[in-house]
């Protein structure tokens, strides 16, 4: 984009508090700014309303072109437009870009997005030196769903999924969606605006080449997102879905990728890009368990059948994930994600590091021995015992036992003494060389998962990887070993 094009605002112009300093892109529909706020002294993204089929640039206004009901259907859109940036604002969640502001200037609209630094999701996979992995495409998948089902749940739909409309954030490697299309087809059926035109030519479902909104649903984003995982998958993109309604040769998910992903993940992507909105799943919450299901876990043997709880193995990756998408993440027991949102107290109690969390209560007790001779000293390695106690959401945890019934009956008195017996549940036990974590929502610390591994790395990325593929973008929030090592 050359600032020199006189339907570009050049460097250097000043829209309220912010002054532009570059363009991010542009549509036949708006241009987005890359722009500094001066009274935060923070870099943001601005978009601009500004369809190309109504108006001109003429200074920082804009004029209307000759045509018929130019004004008319440009001030229609422009009310959409604005609508739509209201309802985006609205939005809270880690997964959809964030809008700050949206105000009216110079007769058009600018909505301010947070600036997310990274690369697209298309970029990402031109990038990479081999397929992406399972286990990368379920970090994508999972919080991605998430985002999605809240914007459903709102009766909105995104309508223009695609690879280059998500970001991958460099900060964290988190999928970030963006560049809503709602209002754009909206435009498009009361003006036919060629510019507002957003059909992707492969991730479009077939309902949205026709003039009828009622057919969109929340099967129309799920084939879109199908899409893009096909891309993924196969290296290429899906026929586009006019050519394949006069003749589908597309060869399924299940058939082109076979052997490299789980074989329920590839059936959910050919299910999701059936033809027929009908054929398709009519929710995230149909289509998740079958696109995200089936991950390889294994059970801890549990004192009894009722208490089995499945843990993620271990993953080992056949090369190491790009750097853009690798998370650092440092926890202690000292910093539990939630407790200040909720107002927890935490108590300092004698004996061995025991840490109490009430009204969400975590409790780490190591029954007040010296853990260098019970651990590292005069007990084998197999002889150090740590175990874990659920009751809705309140933790027990016992380390530092001689034997793994004895850390049990442990945490099981815990958890009877603090809250009665009735809920108490049994969900890992951890031997001298394991370590345990748990991974939350950080918007709803009562969505979690939790995981145990050979080492506290192991057990931290497997906890989040859980969480994320249940609920999207989760952090770690907790994690201690059966030795009484606690997170780094």
């Amino acid at each position: 984009m050359d600032a020199r094009d006189e339907t570009v605002l050049p460097p250097g112009t000043r829209i309220d508090q912010y002054i532009i300093t570059g363009v991010l892109g542009r549509g036949g529909f708006g241009i987005t700014y890359l722009i500094r706020d001066e009274m935060l002294n923070k870099d943001f993204a601005l978009k601009e309303f500004f369809p190309e089929d109504l108006v001109r640039r003429e200074g920082q206004s804009l004029k209307f072109l000759s045509r018929v009901n130019a004004e008319e259907d440009y001030r229609w859109a422009l009310k959409k437009f604005f609508d739509e940036a209201r309802l985006l604002a609205q939005f809270n969640h880690p997964n959809i870009i964030g809008v700050r502001r949206v105000f009216e200037l110079n007769d058009t609209a600018y909505m301010v997005l947070d600036l997310v630094k990274g690369m697209t999701f298309e970029k990402w996979l031109r990038g990479l030196d081999s397929r992406p992995t399972q286990d990368e495409l379920d970090l994508v998948a999972g919080p991605l769903l998430s985002a999605l089902e809240l914007v459903h749940e709102n009766r909105t739909w995104h309508l223009d999924i695609s690879p280059e409309n998500i970001m991958i954030r460099a900060a964290d490697g988190s999928p970030i969606l963006l560049d809503f299309g709602a209002s754009r087809f909206e435009i498009k059926q009361r003006s036919q605006l060629v510019s507002a035109l957003v059909f992707k030519s492969g991730y479009s479902a077939p309902e949205q080449y026709t003039s009828n909104a009622d057919r969109y649903g929340a099967w129309t984003d799920i084939y879109a997102f199908a899409a893009t995982l096909y891309r993924a998958v196969t290296g290429q993109r899906p026929d586009e879905a006019t050519s394949r309604q006069l003749s589908d040769d597309l060869k399924p998910a299940v058939e082109a990728a076979a052997g490299h992903y789980r074989e329920s993940f590839l059936a959910a992507i050919d299910e999701a890009l059936r033809l027929l909105p009908g054929e398709r799943p009519r929710s995230v919450a149909q289509w998740r368990p079958s696109l995200l299901g089936g991950s390889d876990v294994v059970s801890v043997e549990p004192s009894s059948a009722a208490n089995t709880v499945l843990i993620a193995k271990p993953r080992t990756a056949t090369r190491p994930a790009p750097n853009v998408y690798t998370r650092l993440i440092k926890t202690s027991l000292s910093k539990i994600g939630g407790a200040a949102k909720k107002s927890k107290a935490i108590y300092a109690v004698i004996a061995a590091s025991v840490l109490m969390l009430l009204g969400g209560t975590l409790l780490i007790a190591g029954g007040g021995r010296n853990p260098f001779a019970e651990c590292g000293g005069l007990l084998s390695r197999a002889d150090c015992w740590g175990a874990v106690v659920d009751k809705g959401g309140n933790i027990f945890a016992r380390v530092e036992e001689p034997s793994k019934e004895a850390a049990e009956r442990a945490a099981m008195k815990t958890c009877t003494d603090k809250l009665g017996a009735e809920g108490c549940t049994l969900i890992a036990s951890i031997s001298k060389d394991e370590c345990w974590a748990l991974a939350e929502m950080p918007a709803d610390p009562a969505r979690w998962r939790a995981a145990t591994g050979k080492s506290m790395e192991f057990a931290q990325k497997d906890a989040r990887w859980d969480c994320e593929r249940a609920y999207g973008t989760c952090q770690v929030a907790l994690t201690f070993c059966a030795d009484g090592t606690k997170g780094k």
